[in-house]
């Protein structure tokens, strides 16, 4: 048996449930560099690098490219991708001075990672020049940029949306743009994928010709869907699958005897004691800030990489891990991108990745030497983690999931149709139906105005945009600023409101902050002395409105719709629990509420209440039911939890709904899959062997409700009679008081 799990083995405070060994595999080769690369300078520099000859997928993607075929690469890390789209468009540089091809990153700091390799082969031929351009590059290089265009020009989307309505030479140099690159083209799902589409569209009005569109990515689950709806285009995909250039040991592991955060520092300990550089990812901030303060306390060296930080302090932490001084750094999905932070032997999963792409992706980040690595999964006592603990080869027999992208999202919409008025004006004809009525809607508001067919944007839409420049979300951009008036980071509605309302405990760099008071779009925080001793979760209620039916259909009787909703969230008070412990010490009501409305999309169920049950028996039933579909989510949708919230009433009516203002596309995946999240929610309620209810089961950390008013039995109950037999639709009014 392999030494490193001997070792885990020997702790009896930890089960190993299950370990898979990845062998090295390595993609299948194709030709010679010699014989598919004719430009000498560039087989040389090839050979250098040591490369002889290319994988075949490389081969096919060349060739692709150089007929003008819009190509999306699919293949692992480290297998090179950048080659595959970069030599083609070097040979067409050479010598050409009518076209630019636009490289497309999705963060600054990982288009500045890319410079240096890309530079590698563009500096051996005269004249084909690299130049970044993002918020960092100094007005004189901007300059020089716009009077003598380079071939090759780096930037993101979100320089490219800001440059398109501010500067009228960027969008003459768009005018020369004939191929756009997207790397690492899996990030663009959800929100972020939908503010991407509409930048491309913004951007075409100003390309001289149809562009060439070429994107790359890790592995996912439906990529010519995918990127033709990105593209608005059709796509040839080239894919390569299983690569490993050495031996990855898959753990999943249980803790017995202590907690999951305790688990994870132990397990931190374990690695640097092995020598081993580690990274060890979560999914939400506050779980990134406790792990260092206790791994602070335990006496170990360790940064946080997340979303919030400054772009200095987070390329500090890079550089420190890159160098060697320190040997671990626990990282929000910032880090899952292929930004070089050297060679890693391990990463440690706190949380179970919302998607089997993404645990792709974030284990893809170990065993670029060709050692021996690990990947550490901890499952805890959550209904996902009790599932996967029961059926452990459930969690590697899973496919990659389909990327979502929800082009029709309202509120993004209006963003984008404003910003491509603003870009140029628009001949109000020539919009598709949906963009056709947002805009018409805009007018109506008065942020555009209408001259002729063309829309013109006002003073008002001009201010509305200004504080919605973020291509990261929707919702309104709460600032954090201290009592001493210094800003310290930034969240979004609607998941400011929960984490920011007064008397919460908000946690920064592992400093805890109380927060004093929210007002629109600013919250005052005062530091707390010394080390955080207590934490808070919001107590909230939700409220859903009904909109326009988009789709609907029948399961077992049920009356299932995919539609449009109105969400007003209201926070009126907040739990404080004892830390790390996270013992409850007592539940606070605010003074008044605050409330927060967005429109989104989600997926309403009509359960008939069981007759002989009092109301508040069937509020337990159908909240159970709720918290387990959204669980099940998870399996079979490769959702995280908080890409859907949910709400239910007595009279069993439920709401499953994307967490973001408009909608992410991510509960229209529950509603296609919604017969397996039934089965799946069934499997989990049905299982589990507490009294009725904990949080291996319909617990949820998210619960606005303290995980009050839940019965597993009665959720059971009523989950067996609709797979099993199935029910009757009867329509019935809606009553009771929401539950979350």
């Amino acid at each position: 048996m392999e030494e490193v799990i001997k070792e885990l083995l020997a702790d009896s405070s930890r089960k190993i449930v299950h370990v898979k060994i990845d062998k090295p595999l390595l993609p299948k080769l194709g030709s010679y560099v010699n014989e598919v690369i004719k430009v000498r300078e560039l087989a040389s520099s090839l050979k250098k690098r040591g490369i002889e000859r290319f994988y075949s997928f490389q081969e096919e993607a060349i060739k692709a490219i150089r007929r003008g075929e819009n190509v999306f690469i699919v293949a692992g890390t480290g297998t090179g991708k950048t080659e595959a789209f970069l030599l083609p468009l070097i040979e067409r540089a050479i010598g050409n001075d009518k076209e630019i091809f636009l490289l497309i990153y999705p963060t600054k700091a990982l288009a500045r990672d890319q410079l240096d390799r890309i530079r590698y082969y563009t500096s051996l031929f005269f004249g084909v020049r690299v130049s970044v351009l993002d918020g960092d590059t100094p007005e004189r290089e901007r300059k020089r940029i716009y009077e003598y265009p380079p071939k090759f020009l780096i930037s993101n989307p979100d320089m490219i949306h800001y440059s398109l309505q501010y500067s009228s030479s960027f969008r003459e140099l768009m005018s020369k743009v004939s191929t756009i690159v997207m790397d690492d083209m899996h990030v663009y799902t959800g929100i972020f994928g939908t503010h991407v589409y509409y930048v491309l569209r913004r951007l075409e009005r100003f390309t001289s010709v149809n562009p060439q569109y070429i994107g790359a990515s890790a592995t996912i689950g439906n990529p010519e869907i995918f990127a033709s709806k990105l593209f608005k285009s059709k796509v040839r995909v080239i894919e390569s699958k299983d690569v490993r250039k050495s031996p990855l040991y898959h753990i999943l592991l249980k803790p017995i005897y202590r907690s999951k955060m305790a688990e994870t520092i132990s397990l931190i300990k374990f690695c640097e004691k092995k020598g081993l550089k580690t990274l060890i990812f979560v999914d939400s901030h506050r779980s990134a800030e406790i792990i260092k303060i206790l791994a602070k306390r335990s006496g170990l060296s360790i940064e946080v990489h997340r979303a919030g930080l400054s772009r200095k302090d987070r390329k500090e932490v890079e550089e420190k891990l890159k160098r060697g001084e320190i040997c671990s750094v626990v990282s929000t999905p910032t880090l899952e991108l292929g930004i070089d932070i050297g060679d890693l032997d391990a990463v440690i999963l706190y949380n179970i990745p919302p998607s089997f792409s993404r645990y792709l992706q974030r284990i893809g980040r170990v065993g670029r030497r060709g050692q021996k690595s690990y990947t550490f999964v901890i499952l805890g006592d959550d209904p996902i983690s009790s599932f996967y603990e029961r059926n452990p080869r459930a969690f590697f027999d899973r496919e990659p999931e389909p990327q979502v992208l929800e082009p029709e999202n309202e509120e993004i919409a209006k963003i984008h149709v404003l910003a491509m008025v603003r870009d140029m004006p628009v001949n109000l004809n020539n919009l598709d139906k949906f963009l056709r009525e947002i805009a018409l809607v805009l007018v109506r508001e008065g942020l555009l105005k209408v001259k002729g067919s063309f829309l013109r944007i006002t003073r008002e839409g001009i201010e509305f945009l200004r504080p919605r420049m973020s291509l990261r979300g929707v919702g309104e951009i709460v600032e954090i600023i201290t009592a001493e008036g210094k800003n310290i980071g930034s969240r979004e509605m609607p998941m400011a409101l929960k984490e920011l309302h007064p008397g919460a405990i908000y946690l920064h760099r592992g400093i805890p902050y109380l927060v004093i008071d929210l007002k629109k779009r600013k919250a005052i925080v005062k530091k707390i002395p010394g080390d955080p001793e207590m934490i808070t979760y919001p107590l909230f209620y939700t409220l859903p409105e009904e909109g326009k039916i988009i789709e609907e259909k029948y399961y077992k009787g049920l009356k299932i719709k995919y539609l449009n909703l109105t969400i007003t969230d209201s926070v009126y008070g907040y739990v404080v629990k004892k830390f790390p412990s996270m013992e409850t010490l007592k539940e606070e009501i605010l003074d008044k509420e605050h409330i927060y409305a967005f429109k989104t999309k989600g997926v309403s169920l009509e359960i008939q209440p069981v007759s002989h049950w009092s109301e508040a028996q069937n509020a337990e039933a159908f909240h159970a039911i709720e918290h387990a579909i959204i669980s099940a989510a998870q399996v079979v949708a490769g959702l995280a939890p908080t890409d859907l919230g949910g709400v239910s009433f007595p009279s069993g009516h439920i709401y499953i709904y994307d967490s973001y203002p408009g909608g992410s596309g991510a509960s229209r995946i529950l509603y296609e899959k919604i017969e397996e999240g039934f089965s799946v929610a069934f499997e989990i309620t049905s299982n589990c062997e507490c009294e009725d209810g904990c949080p291996r089961c319909i617990y949820s950390p998210y619960c606005g409700n303290n995980n009050k008013v839940l019965s597993r039995k009665r959720a059971i109950f009523i989950l067996e009679k609709i797979i099993k037999v199935g029910v009757k639709y009867l329509a019935n009014p809606r009553y009771g008081k929401p539950l979350v």
